[in-house]
C-alpha cells in the first residue's frame, strides 16, 4: 500500500521546486510513496536512483528538509524521511531551529536555483 503525496498548502521557508512535468516524480513511472523506505527494497532504490537523476534534486532535497510537515513520507531530492529527519536534526544541531537555520536553507536553495538556471545542471 503507498500513501499519497500530499497536498501543498504552504511553503514556509523555501518554495517547492516548480515542476514542469518532466521529473521523475511527474511522470508516474517511478512510485515515491511507499508503505516502508527501507532503502534496501527495490522500489526504493528504483525511486531513489529515478530521482538523483532530476535537475532539481538539490532544491527538492532543501524544500523536503524546510517543511518536515509537508513531506512526513515520500521520496523527495533523493532522501527517504528518515534521511530528512537525520539532515535537519544535524542543522537545528548545528544552528538552531530560528533564524539561521532559515537562513542556511534559504541561501542553499537559491544558490541551487541559480547554479541550475545559469546552465550549471546540463
Amino acid at each position: 500500500m503507498t500513501a499519497a503525496p500530499p497536498q501543498i498548502i504552504t511553503d514556509a521557508i523555501v518554495p517547492r521546486p516548480p515542476l514542469s512535468g518532466t521529473e521523475p516524480c511527474a511522470t508516474g513511472e517511478e512510485e515515491f510513496f511507499h508503505a516502508s523506505y527501507a532503502i534496501n527494497q527495490p522500489a526504493v532504490k528504483n525511486a531513489l536512483r529515478a530521482c538523483r537523476r532530476c535537475p532539481l534534486t538539490a532544491e527538492c532535497r532543501i524544500w523536503a528538509i524546510a517543511n518536515p510537515d509537508l513531506t512526513p513520507a515520500g521520496i523527495y531530492g533523493a532522501t527517504t524521511p528518515r534521511q530528512r529527519r537525520a539532515d535537519r536534526h544535524q542543522l537545528i544541531n548545528r544552528l538552531g531551529d530560528g533564524p539561521a537555520y532559515e537562513r542556511v536553507l534559504r541561501r542553499a536553495y537559491a544558490a541551487n536555483v541559480a547554479w541550475r538556471t545559469q546552465g550549471g545542471a546540463r
